[in-house]
């Protein structure tokens, strides 16, 4: 066999694959049908609101710098944390 005639009996065995699985498949969706999609969750409700941020009190610690080491330290603070310098008590 010539291979031009080899290549035309492949090409008509690929369509006649197709065609079988794809009228195979049609019949078998028209009686079993297609599977339902999944339900989605809801979306989570939105977050309540929130203060506007000038209404929030924000509490920033005050701190002093330890002159031993340059740490910054709460202005309570007995001794630096760091290198243990006790620190200066404010007037």
């Amino acid at each position: 066999m010539g291979l031009l005639l080899k290549i035309i009996l492949f090409g008509v065995a690929v369509y006649a694959v197709w065609k079988t699985f794809s009228r195979w498949k049609g019949l078998f969706d028209r009686f079993v049908g297609k599977p339902e999609e999944p339900a989605r969750p809801a979306p989570p409700p939105p977050p309540p609101p929130s203060e506007p941020l000038a209404a929030r009190k924000v509490a920033i610690q005050e701190t002093i710098q330890c002159a031993g080491c340059g740490a910054y330290n709460p202005a309570g603070a007995e001794k630096c944390g760091q290198c243990g310098r006790p620190q200066p008590r404010p007037n």
